[in-house]
């Protein structure tokens, strides 16, 4: 894809030619990419960011007064996305068409990762300030070393499932024995499908599982699989808007903690050393994202606008299938990170053997970055 440039505060850099692909595949590279890449991370951001230990967890928020009264430390800042445009990239192209970003202070560079591992390489030696990621992911990087903090929410829970083909009625994972599951060959997503097995005493040696590629859709409705592992609110929004209702078992009941599925993340030191930037960052971004919930229509049309290649209908009922699952305000404040989910995420992981070491889950989100009530 060209270099694309989006409005005044911002240019949204594409370095991959994936679009339309599935955001579950794409993150399955973390296995083809290996530990070893990891672990020369780790050694580049020690080298690069000169920072230590990690930020703090914490609950509160800085008073009103000191978020009127502290200016970004750094005006111009980068943020890696996750991937190639989709649904939940949406809040962050709001808050630059809204002038949000500049309203704090900041001039915002998105670009896209054009391998698996950029984002954790970026922000870890600050190519990049700020990043899309999602939880177990940033929960691995830093058990490789990586010094990565998440600074807020963007999506609070985690619906991602098994949707099954037409006419296949399921529930619950015995509906899977005997049959070829396609099921992305991301280590959370693997794990999530083996603890559902075991909920239900299901063997694992009675279920074909393959790694279906990068298109889940296509697959799945022309029946090569029995089931396949989606997001709800993505590809089973898409699936359904072509062949009807179709039976979803959620890992979360099956054994999966729930937990942020993607956050906003920093480096360690860069969050200690600009705080001001980091809360401008923040704060912003919620922003976007309050409106975008706010007016789901705008925020969409908006969207598209930016990244015409993309079909409005299914963007629109994509992104008000996420809207009960992001960070907005409610019974916490936007953006809000459960310390317990992470707690949970992280133990889980390690009982099954993604994590190559369990890691201190409070040290590596925290909610002190987050706009005071």
């Amino acid at each position: 894809m060209k270099k694309k440039t989006t409005g005044t505060t911002a240019a949204r850099t594409v370095a991959s030619g994936d679009a339309g692909r599935s955001r579950l595949r794409r993150r399955g590279a973390w296995l083809g990419a290996g530990l070893v890449l990891l672990l020369a991370v780790a050694a580049l951001a020690a080298g690069a960011c000169g920072s230590s230990g990690r930020a703090s967890a914490a609950s509160g928020s800085p008073s009103a007064a000191a978020f009127a009264a502290a200016r970004p430390e750094v005006g111009e800042v980068t943020l890696i996305m996750d991937w190639v445009p989709w649904v939940l990239d949406i809040p962050i192209d709001v808050a630059q068409a809204k002038g949000y970003y500049a309203q704090n202070g900041l001039t915002v560079k998105q670009i896209v990762p054009a391998g698996a591992t950029d984002v954790v390489k970026f922000v870890a030696t600050g190519k990049a300030q700020f990043g899309l990621y999602y939880a177990p992911d940033t929960l691995m990087g830093v058990a490789e070393g990586a010094p990565l903090v998440s600074i807020g929410a963007l999506m609070s829970h985690a619906p991602v499932g098994m949707a099954f083909a037409p006419g296949a009625s399921a529930s619950s994972p015995r509906d899977l024995a005997g049959q070829v599951a396609g099921v992305p060959l991301i280590p959370s997503t693997r794990a999530s499908f083996d603890s559902m097995l075991k909920a239900c005493g299901v063997p694992s040696g009675s279920v074909h599982v393959i790694d279906p590629g990068f298109d889940l859709v296509a697959p799945l409705l022309a029946g090569k699989f029995r089931a396949v592992a989606v997001t709800k609110f993505g590809e089973l929004v898409q699936a359904e808007a072509q062949a009807g209702k179709l039976s979803y078992l959620d890992f979360r009941d099956w054994g999966t903690p729930d937990y942020s599925f993607l956050a906003l993340i920093s480096d360690q030191g860069f969050a200690k050393s600009h705080p001001a930037t980091v809360r401008a960052f923040v704060r912003a971004t919620l922003q976007g994202l309050a409106y975008a919930a706010a007016h789901p229509q705008e925020a969409v049309d908006l969207y598209v606008a930016r990244h015409p290649e993309l079909k409005k209908d299914l963007l629109l009922a994509q992104w008000k299938a996420a809207l009960p699952s992001m960070a907005v305000a409610g019974v916490h404040p936007a953006g809000w990170q459960d310390p317990a989910s992470w707690t949970a995420l992280d133990q889980w992981l390690t009982k099954a053997g993604v994590l190559t070491k369990q890691v201190d889950a409070a040290g590596v989100m925290t909610n002190q970055y987050l706009p005071a009530p």
